[in-house]
């Protein structure tokens, strides 16, 4: 009965101060709903179990080697798959982009190559016809595949007939056999799936391509048994043929993870805690800023809370009456994140599955599900322990004496006048630190949106492709290959030009009559290796002459430069007919250059100007590679812009490999954009929660404060103080704490700006680091200010008579 009173007595308190009950619940909100949106978007992701049956046991198999996350390859499955001792079941397959073929156009679907075993590792059979068996993976065997629910849906209407069907899969006839059930995609989001050729797995190991490869483990066996065994055995594999081959030496290794893991490199446990450390912490700032608002009210409540002691009442009894209104804000608030938390994973679940190509990955299902809301549960017990029991507690557990003892009415001690300035302190310091960073993250996300990139996809058309090495093992005859589907595709009549580029990396270079020290202060700058015209992609020609049929092997090697290159290392005359050393495939090479062509954004200068680093171009014809990425530029407005490249690879051959979808080549620019303007405002947003929480948590601190220090206010007045001097005087006692806080932070952040300098490249100015610190500061002092003047206002507007006899 008396637990109900004082339930009522905490929903009139509450009723009768909106604003305050307002204020609370909306930064609880605002913090467990961050808490908990966070664990469940990176749970769903990372650990929740795949949605197969026997989910929990399926592995996926990651090789390592030169410190990287790699794949086995058809030449190791082979040679290891009939002697492993720890495995139960053991496969490969991979993945690809395929095309459907619809009348005069077409559609690309995610596409798995199998083999037999696949479907009954996943414990899922077809609702229709049947799985990919050995007969389908055997030389000559005709082209057959399962499609999807989807598939089967949406290009044959739901047909019964189905299995007496054909479609139609980069230019090739195949029968269907099969049809999966609705929601299968696995491996990861396929919706079509064809037979992994034995052809294919029959090859030397120095042409044998990489796949992807599952498990599932012998019972009793282990991850860590597993995975050493593994390892093992493809080392061995790969060392007995390292000298036969002219293999690269390096030592291989293998681990057994969850696809989900699989997916992040390994590396999701890292990415959940770093997210949810900074997530929690939000939320417990939130806590303690709810905690001392709730403080402040209690501390107005202590000459009653006195007076009930002193007749009685016990420890639990009083905690009881002054928790109540903290467990009905923490309840309400946890309440009420749930709901938003489930609406925005909703939204997040449709939004990233219309974003996603292919919609992602099959386990990604974001909603409220029984994870979530035991977390949510956890959340709302700390919150409750942090927001409402230890005030409650702290105030309950008072000296009586000194509260009912005249003249020292609404006094604060040294220990709490202490404590109440380090947490005014540190909470300065951290909101400081986390704004100026976002600052600093928020206007380079925001920067990077509006880069000037110097190149023009404008009506650009790109395609990533890799020939066959198994059935193209001579680089003369890649490119023959290769420059056969570059003359279909230009001789379109919608086609203006054609180009294709393979990114190098950086190269070594040695310029002539230069002296280094080592190998290591030689110039290491961007290569790109070009068959066609650069002005394809606005890369435009400046000096000299471009790349022609001449530039070819058995003739002098020869290469393109940036503008910002040639300047840097021929200053005032020019390059054209220069020569110079570059190390290739760790053989060194001697270039003459040709041509200069326009700077141009590269992988090592995404965040800094575009001639801050150099480029070189060197003939695709003379240094081949079996990987192109094909741009080719088209009249506007042509019609199934994409069906021209796939109708000249099916006229060329239709075994070459597509690693993504022919699409427009600023489709995925456009893609990176989104998400770098959707982290600026993410990032903008929790500094603006960040602010907030400083506000709300700042403010309850000073009236807490100024609450146990009003019957000092009054004795201030009653001898003559003017208001100006007792609000100046708490004033100048908050800014303090706010130097001391804003000070640490700054000290901090030019620390980290340091890093941020060399991070960006020196994109930015060290003025642009100084004038964001100086925003922050002023903007953070005049929030701490009005936190810290508005209950002092109050206080001193009450009646010194009111003061003095204040409870």
């Amino acid at each position: 009965m008396s637990m109900l009173i004082d339930i009522k007595y905490a929903f009139r308190l509450l009723f009768k101060a909106p604003k305050f009950t307002a204020m609370t619940l909306g930064v609880l909100i605002g913090g467990l709903s961050i808490s908990l949106f966070t664990f469940s978007f990176l749970y769903s992701v990372i650990y929740k179990t795949l949605p197969l049956p026997e989910g929990d046991s399926a592995k996926a198999i990651v090789v390592y080697f030169n410190d990287k996350h790699r794949y086995i390859t058809g030449f190791e499955y082979q040679n290891i798959k009939d002697k492993l001792l720890t495995f139960d079941e053991f496969g490969i397959y991979d993945n690809l982009d395929i095309r459907l073929s619809v009348g005069q156009s077409g559609k690309n679907y995610s596409a798995s190559l199998v083999r037999q075993g696949f479907f009954e590792f996943s414990r899922t059979a077809p609702i229709i016809g049947r799985t990919i068996q050995a007969e389908d993976t055997a030389e000559g065997a005709s082209p057959v595949a399962l499609i999807s629910y989807q598939v089967w849906q949406d290009e044959l209407q739901g047909n019964e007939n189905v299995l007496d069907k054909t479609m139609i899969f980069n230019g090739e006839i195949t029968q269907i056999i099969g049809v999966m059930p609705q929601g299968y995609r696995f491996p990861n989001s396929s919706k079509v799936w064809l037979p992994l050729q034995d052809k294919l797995l029959i090859v030397p190991p120095d042409v044998s391509g990489s796949y992807y490869s599952y498990a599932r483990l012998k019972g009793g066996a282990t991850v860590e048994q597993a995975g050493l065994e593994l390892g093992q055995a493809v080392n061995q594999i790969y060392q007995q043929n390292v000298k036969l081959y002219d293999l690269p030496e390096l030592e291989k290794s293998a681990k057994l993870l969850t696809f989900q893991m699989a997916q992040t490199g390994g590396e999701g446990d890292v990415a959940f805690t770093f997210l949810n450390i900074v997530s929690w912490l939000i939320l417990l700032l939130a806590c303690i800023n709810v905690g001392n608002l709730l403080l402040a009210r209690t501390v107005e409540r202590q000459k009653e809370t006195a007076i009930r002691a002193a007749l009685g009442a016990t420890t639990c009894r009083l905690v009881s009456q002054l928790m109540w209104e903290g467990v009905i804000i923490s309840t309400v608030g946890g309440i009420l994140s749930l709901l938003l938390v489930g609406a925005a994973l909703d939204y997040t679940e449709i939004l990233l599955h219309s974003w996603l190509p292919n919609g992602g990955s099959f386990w990604w299902h974001w909603g409220m599900d029984l994870p979530t809301l035991l977390m949510g549960l956890a959340f709302t017990v700390v919150t409750i322990l942090l927001s409402a029991f230890l005030p409650a507690w702290r105030s309950a557990r008072q000296d009586i004496n000194t509260t009912l003892r005249d003249g020292t009415r609404g006094a604060q001690s040294k220990k709490a006048g202490r404590i109440s300035r380090i947490l005014v302190t540190s909470q300065v310091f951290l909101v400081a630190t986390l704004m100026l960073i976002g600052s600093v993250s928020g206007y380079i996300s925001y920067k990077f949106i509006n880069l000037e990139l110097g190149d023009n996809y404008t009506d650009v058309m790109t395609a990533r492709m890799s020939i066959p090495e198994n059935k193209y093992p001579e680089q003369v005859q890649q490119l023959a290959l290769f420059q056969s589907l570059k003359e279909k595709i230009a001789q379109h009549p919608q086609v203006v030009n054609v180009v294709a580029n393979n990114w190098l990396g950086e190269s070594i270079v040695t310029l002539p009559g230069k002296d280094y020290a080592s190998e290591d202060n030689k110039p290491k700058i961007d290569t790109i290796s070009v068959i066609g015209d650069t002005e394809t992609v606005g890369v435009n020609l400046v000096a000299g002459r471009g790349f022609t049929h001449l530039d070819k092997l058995g003739h002098r090697k020869t290469a393109l430069i940036s503008q910002s290159m040639a300047k840097r290392y021929w200053p005032g005359e020019s390059p054209l007919e220069k020569s110079f050393q570059i190390k290739v495939a760790d053989k060194n090479e001697n270039v003459f250059v040709v041509g200069v062509v326009t700077d141009r954004m590269n992988p090592s200068t995404l965040f800094s100007r575009l001639d801050s680093a150099d480029e070189i171009y060197l003939s695709g014809l003379q240094f081949i590679s079996s990987f192109q990425i094909v741009y080719y530029r088209i009249v506007p407005n042509t019609p199934n812009a994409e069906e021209i490249f796939y109708r000249a690879m099916f006229a060329t051959d239709r075994t070459i490999e597509m690693t993504y979808s022919v699409q427009l080549a600023s489709k995925n620019r456009h893609m990176m954009r989104d998400s770098m303007r959707l982290m600026s405002n993410v990032t903008f947003g929790t500094g603006f929660f960040a602010l907030l929480l400083a506000m709300v948590g700042i403010y309850g601190l000073t009236a807490n404060s100024v609450a146990q220090r009003t019957h000092e206010i009054g004795i201030r007045r009653a001898v003559g103080a003017s208001d100006k001097n007792i609000t100046q005087m708490f004033l100048k006692q908050g800014a303090r704490q706010l130097v001391i806080g804003l000070g640490l932070a700054v000290a901090l952040f030019a620390l980290l700006a340091f890093g941020f300098h060399k991070f960006t490249e020196e994109l930015f100015p060290i003025f642009f680091y100084f004038g964001i610190a100086v925003t922050v500061v002023v903007g953070l002092s005049t929030t701490v200010m009005l936190a810290m003047f508005a209950p002092t206002k109050r206080a001193v507007k009450m009646e010194p008579s009111m003061a003095l006899r204040y409870e």
